[in-house]
């Protein structure tokens, strides 16, 4: 036994007549890929909601004046058109995954084939 205990070799051969199977949950790039891709549709959906609270609290302070209102639609409409082009994204995305895959959610929940 080493320092670092014992080390198996990863990178081993598929045994003759061994089949793929699809892994529940994915591993390691799969699973890294998938948490970014939900994390930046999270942080899509907080930086628009964030828009949103701006341009109303520009509004709101704007007291009349015409160049603090168009400055707040402003920013409520491109919060407003983020939000729709970060939803188009997810139905285009289970659209051509249907249309390729034949599936819906392939796109959007990716996995990964392992050995038995």
């Amino acid at each position: 036994m080493s320092v670092f205990g014992t080390i198996d070799n990863p990178f081993r051969q598929l045994a003759p007549g061994t089949t793929l199977s699809t892994s529940v949950g994915g591993s390691g790039l799969i699973v890294l890929i998938s948490s970014l891709y939900k994390m930046a549709i999270i942080f899509a959906g907080v930086y628009t909601l964030w828009g949103f609270i701006a341009g109303g609290y520009i509004f709101i302070t704007a007291s009349g004046d015409t160049k603090d209102v168009h400055r707040a639609w402003d920013k409520i409409w491109q919060s407003m058109i983020g939000l729709i082009i970060v939803a188009s994204a997810l139905v285009l995305g289970a659209i051509i995954s249907f249309v390729v895959f034949g599936d819906a959610t392939v796109l959007l929940s990716p996995r990964i084939y392992t050995p038995n």
